[in-house]
């Protein structure tokens, strides 16, 4: 079992890096300036590709954004997407496009291992210090941030493996930085202290679609353009367990957590989650996970969890939470600890008495976020609806 979800691991980390599955890049036409152009606008996204099982920010991004096209005065806008890959990047790809889009997590955390990183990282911050656009989520926001708060900052003795990719990741393009916890389950169980995998057990003790992370009422900066007449203070967002955005630069926040935390002494009931310790006992072959009494402890309350800002010419809009994912009302987190407790099939944990939202409910803020990034101005965003 250790041996294969290592293999897991290794392919999670490394998908995307075989050369035979990069198309051929056909060079588009020279970009178009959002602010600037007639009628009939079309704002070209590039969507980095991104593949593991049960993430699936990608192609819902693609859902939201692909043929959306709306009409403010009188200019109509449309936006097309086109999914692109590290090597079109890395060989001037961009120069295409109005606005790159890096989703949730997917191949992001495996660049430190290529020798072409350094390349990788200058077209993407040309690319927006030259005017374009850069839309990120969770993953995505670790990569445009200055990198993780350090682990003795956030209570650990050492960062992660994972952390240490995260990390050396990151191309600085807004100054935040990261408070994210992100760890190996079965490794943090080996080295006796399970509970290091901090805030990254909302997304491994649940791999479903359906199961991973909490919906929460997040406060909202109305005055930004983004969320500029929207009647409410707060909307529900998904959280599915990014980062908060600590600003060290000139950034507006867009979004913050809500002011009790997720789980820990004094966290939510509804949602707070268990320690669980992997241990492989011959006698319960199915029975690899045993829950302790501490809890997950979380430490996002009121941190900001949207920023927006400009880098050189260009813009950018980051969130730790998914506001592409689906949403609910309500619900409470259910653990039990049996004898067929397996991460990878029936989860660690389940939600009970939710009450589903239309998958559609935020979607009008990845469009907003997109057209903003992507320079349309304030008064022509995509409707609010």
């Amino acid at each position: 079992m250790v041996k294969k979800f290592v293999a897991i691991i290794v392919l999670f980390i490394m998908v995307g890096g075989i050369s035979s599955s990069i198309p051929t890049y056909n060079s588009p036409a020279t970009k178009v300036h959002c602010n600037s152009v007639p009628e009939n606008n079309i704002i070209k996204i590039a969507i980095l590709d991104s593949l593991i099982p049960s993430f699936t920010s990608p192609p819902e991004m693609e859902e939201i954004l692909n043929g959306y096209s709306w009409s403010c005065q009188n200019t109509s806008y449309e936006f097309k997407t086109t999914f692109i890959t590290d090597a079109q990047i890395s060989a001037g790809a961009l120069r295409g496009y109005d606005l790159l889009i890096i989703p949730g997590i997917g191949k992001e955390f495996r660049r430190p291992i290529d020798s072409g990183l350094s390349q990788w990282k200058n077209e993407v911050r040309d690319f927006v210090a030259g005017g374009g656009g850069y839309f990120g989520i969770c993953g995505g926001a670790n990569i445009a941030s200055q990198g993780l708060l350090s682990a003795p900052e956030r209570k650990w003795k050492h960062e992660t493996a994972w952390e240490w990719f995260m990390n050396r990741s990151a191309i600085g393009i807004v100054p935040v930085v990261s408070y994210q916890d992100m760890g190996d389950p079965i490794a943090c169980s080996f080295a006796g202290n399970p509970a290091r995998i901090g805030q990254s057990a909302y997304i491994w003790y649940n791999l479903s679609a359906d199961g991973s992370g909490v919906c929460q009422h997040c406060r909202v900066n109305t005055s930004h353009p983004i969320f500029h007449g929207y009647g409410k203070d707060t909307r529900i967002i998904r959280w599915v367990g990014g980062p908060a955005l600590i600003p060290e630069g000139n950034v507006t926040v867009l979004a913050w957590y809500p002011r009790e935390n997720i789980s820990g002494p004094n966290g939510n009931e509804s949602t707070k989650l268990h320690v669980w310790a992997y241990n492989v006992n011959p006698a319960e072959p199915f029975d690899l996970w045993d829950m302790k009494s501490k809890l997950i402890e979380t430490h996002l309350a009121g941190k900001p969890a949207a920023v927006a800002c400009n880098y050189g010419k260009g813009k950018a809009v980051i969130f730790g939470n998914h506001p592409e994912h689906h949403v609910w009302k309500g619900g409470r987190i259910f653990e039990e600890d049996t004898g067929s407790n397996r991460m990878f099939s029936k989860g660690l944990f389940h939600w009970k008495d939710r009450q589903p939202l239309p998958d559609s409910y935020n979607w009008w803020i990845v469009r907003r976020s997109a057209a903003w990034a992507a320079g349309v101005p304030a008064g022509e965003l995509p409707p609010i609806t």
